[in-house]
């Protein structure tokens, strides 16, 4: 008759876990290098070798020309599709290297993730060292090349990136510097107005960047708003952003409109993603 200890035993082994039930079994797997926890007088020992080691499913990178086009896709970490067991918290870590800067072209990174029947994917800005937690069992991380400005033509220009993508089990501390996603520079014409639709996956907050909008007690004379489906308007003048200050995006919103009566002006809009 099979025990409820020997069940469990069964199933952990199934796993992929080693389960010792004795000192002597332990200290014969600590003595060739596994990692032991005991957790209610039986011991689960974590292998410290799998299919993890050495085989990109958790991690991969590359080094590469920036794409010959705008809006191109390069996987860069496409292997980690079916992650074994329950949908769990796993984070993901973003590197790179700019080899050679381009005169105007650079890379987004757009994440696929799922978990159970569901899929979802979003865009954000590839940042050194930049990472977030997602809970589920599935998530693979590719680059979409575009042009960081709007006013002249994508050109790659010889340039050439490193990239690279982790990902773990559990979450991570996000810090005091939240995941972005940044618009090509454009021009605000003057008088005139430019709109952004609210349409990021997790935008939370926003920072409209201006030329020499360092005093949040000087007007610029560009106002931003937001408007909703039922036609209410929140207004600010951009000095709010002054400094790369944050401003909360109201809930509802599905439209930014920056406007001024003044002189033309280059704007970068940068949303704050809530991951």
């Amino acid at each position: 008759m099979l025990t409820r200890r020997g069940f469990l035993a069964a199933a952990l082994a199934l796993a992929g876990a080693v389960v010792v039930t004795s000192l002597a079994e332990l200290a014969q797997a600590v003595a060739s290098g596994t990692r032991a926890a005991m957790r209610r007088g039986m011991f689960v020992l974590e292998p410290q070798k799998g299919r993890w080691i050495n085989q990109n499913l958790w991690g991969d990178q590359r080094a590469q020309p920036l794409p010959a086009v705008e809006g191109q896709v390069v996987a860069v970490l496409g292997k980690n599709t079916i992650m074994y067991g329950p949908p769990a918290v796993h984070s993901v870590q973003l590197a790179r290297g700019d080899e050679t800067p381009a005169s105007n072209a650079d890379v987004r990174a757009r994440v696929t993730y799922g978990c159970g029947g569901t899929t979802n994917t979003f865009d954000c800005d590839w940042l050194h060292g930049a990472q977030f937690a997602l809970v589920c069992n599935s998530v693979s991380v590719a680059a979409v090349s575009y042009a960081p400005s709007s006013l002249v033509a994508y050109q790659p220009a010889d340039g050439a990136i490193f990239l690279s993508a982790s990902v773990c089990k559990g979450s991570t501390q996000q810090g005091r510097c939240p995941l972005s996603y940044t618009e090509a520079m454009g021009q605000l014409p003057g008088p005139g107005a430019l709109s952004f639709p609210i349409a990021r996956d997790f935008t939370r907050e926003v920072v409209v960047h201006l030329p020499n909008n360092d005093d949040p007690a000087v007007p610029t004379g560009v106002f931003i708003e937001f408007t909703n489906s039922g036609g209410f308007v929140v207004r600010y003048d951009a000095q709010v952003c002054a400094g790369g200050r944050a401003i909360p995006v109201p809930g509802g919103a599905f439209l930014l409109t920056l406007s001024t009566a003044g002189v033309a002006t280059q704007v970068v809009v940068q949303w704050l993603l809530g991951l």
